[in-house]
């Protein structure tokens, strides 16, 4: 009797020790899911850093990507200088017109540009206005304009008197009978061959960079127009260029602005 309790006591810790060992076995599945599941997790965060460097690197692409290039038109190569045209990228503007064909153009542009205008808004007889352009956040243009009535009118209806291409422009600016040459104290002088220029004076800038002022003066209509170029004292390469209805005169390099 004593054996056969001994037997069916065995067969019944065989049995118990055979269903924990079952659990085990269950407990290490459960495991295994919950491993598999971390990597997803992981495989998961990869993906997202993954798309996230590529993003960045997208970013960096737009942030360095060349900037467009206009061709200089061929009306601007056609014109005289005494015409008063110049082209800023795929806009052309005409000096002496009333602001609202400026602002026409710049509506039409393929390119964005920010400035800070009404053309609703009043100006009084006499008074004048600046208009600065931005592009990219780099001033790019000015438009500076003038009541030439004796009343107040809209901004729309002011006379352009200057028309300013500015550094971060320079590329894609071209006065009349500019070509696509890039613009150097030499090219410009041939563009301009059939006037001497009225003045050059070389000086500093504010900043004490090396600059070349010329300054020439064409008839236009019934009076006077100026036309600055100011080139880098080293390179000679054109930085900015003005038409302007007035002379500033022998007052330095730059002309204040």
């Amino acid at each position: 009797m004593r054996i056969r309790r001994l037997i069916v006591t065995l067969g019944i810790l065989s049995i118990l020790l055979a269903g924990c060992g079952k659990k085990e076995s269950d407990v290490g599945a459960q495991t295994g899911d919950n491993t598999v599941f971390s990597m997803k997790v992981d495989s998961i965060i990869d993906k997202e850093n993954s798309s996230g460097a590529e993003k960045s690197m997208d970013e960096d692409e737009e942030q360095f990507a060349e900037p467009v290039k206009f061709e200089c038109m061929e009306i601007i190569k056609s014109a005289s200088p005494d015409s008063g045209l110049v082209q800023i990228d795929d806009m052309v503007f005409q000096y002496g017109v009333k602001f609202s064909e400026i602002a026409t153009a710049v509506e039409q542009s393929e390119c964005t540009y920010e400035a800070e205008y009404n053309i609703s808004s009043v100006v009084p007889a006499g008074e004048t206005l600046g208009i600065r352009f931005y592009k990219e956040e780099e001033p790019y243009f000015m438009i500076c304009v003038e009541n030439f009535e004796t009343e107040t009118v809209e901004l729309k209806d002011c006379i352009v008197y200057s028309i300013r291409a500015q550094n971060a422009s320079m590329g894609n600016a071209y006065y009349a009978g500019f070509s696509d040459e890039t613009m150097n104290y030499t090219t410009v002088k041939a563009a301009i061959k059939d006037y001497e220029p009225e003045l050059e004076i070389f000086g500093s800038d504010i900043h004490d960079n090396k600059e070349l002022g010329i300054m020439y003066s064409f008839p236009f209509q019934e009076n006077e127009m100026f036309v600055y170029f100011i080139f880098d004292g080293i390179s000679n390469e054109l930085l900015k260029f003005e038409i302007a209805e007035k002379s500033y005169g022998n007052t330095g390099v730059g002309w204040a602005w």
